[in-house]
């Protein structure tokens, strides 16, 4: 997107690339700044859901937010807590660390990090993503081939099996943006499966070949079908 078309309080679908400016490489030259690179870091190839908060001071940046849980937090001591630890007066202390409960285990707190990104990484949170025709073509040749030889039944547990797996990514799709892509090339795996289950019915054929299937794909030179 363009910083023009960005609205302020308005979330967004961003899509962190694997490999990052320069700049957002470095630590940083605050502990917030090293905490924000970092968690970016996490998510390279990721798609996350973000706030734009601002417009960035470089051309071409918003800055936005997201909801981060902290592990670690800061306790600012009062002066009567300092006494007590008898530190010396005049001065402000800090203690930092991981809170733990009862049994020992570590607890976390709501958080947020800022970060400053592109414009153009972010897309409307209700986008719907298309895959490109190579990916559409490269995934229905897979099923074509791995499809070779299969009876009917064979092919029908094969798209039962497919249709298990697009359930259990959008499932997961629902919770991270980042497994969308796996929703659409799922989709493509189980229509095709069902094409060929289709194609088996209605040709009465007792195994499928996709050599002389008309509607089969190859991806050359990714995906061969076996030659005669």
């Amino acid at each position: 997107m363009r910083t023009g078309d960005v609205v302020v309080g308005e979330a967004y679908i961003a899509s962190i690339p694997q490999r990052l400016p320069e700049q957002l490489r470095r630590p940083g030259d605050t502990p917030e700044q090293w905490r924000a690179n970092m968690q970016l870091h996490l998510v390279r190839g990721r798609r996350i859901t973000v706030t734009v908060t601002d417009v960035g001071e470089e051309p071409g940046t918003v800055v936005v937010s997201r909801d981060v849980p902290a592990g670690r937090v800061a306790l600012r001591l009062t002066a009567e807590q300092a006494a007590a630890l008898d530190l010396a007066e005049g001065q402000e202390y800090e203690i930092t660390g991981i809170v733990t409960d009862a049994d020992g285990q570590a607890l976390t707190f709501p958080g947020t990090i800022a970060h400053t990104i592109p414009a153009r990484w972010l897309r409307p949170a209700d986008e719907q993503l298309e895959l490109h025709p190579d990916t559409d073509h490269f995934h229905r040749a897979l099923v074509c081939r791995d499809a070779d030889g299969m009876t009917p039944a064979e092919i029908d547990r094969a798209a039962e099996k497919a249709l298990a797996q697009l359930h259990h990514v959008r499932g997961l799709a629902l919770e991270d943006p980042d497994v969308d892509h796996s929703v659409l090339t799922s989709e493509v795996d189980h229509r095709e499966w069902l094409r060929i289950a289709e194609r088996m019915r209605t040709a009465g054929l007792a195994a499928y070949d996709p050599r002389v299937d008309p509607d089969a794909v190859e991806h050359p030179p990714l995906v061969h079908f076996r030659q005669t």
